[in-house]
């Protein structure tokens, strides 16, 4: 679970064999980053992909949804 942003999940992933894990919406992520922390939209998506993307937390990592590759 990403600490903080309850509000940006959207779901639980499944998958056969794997277990389910939190899904995140990636805008909404983004939205909680400018508006809890002032960051603007580029900072917030830079510590997206590093700090939480980037992040490997072993099996159950949550998942991050982005409408389009070409959004993100």
């Amino acid at each position: 679970k990403a600490d903080g942003l309850d509000d940006a999940i959207i779901g639980i992933a499944m998958s056969f064999g794997r277990p389910d894990v939190l899904c995140y919406d990636v805008k909404k992520i983004v939205s909680i980053l400018v508006s809890r922390d002032g960051m603007s939209e580029d900072e917030a998506y830079e510590f997206f992909d590093y700090n939480i993307l980037g992040s490997y937390n072993g099996e159950g990592m949550p998942v991050f949804l982005t409408e389009s590759h070409d959004e993100y």
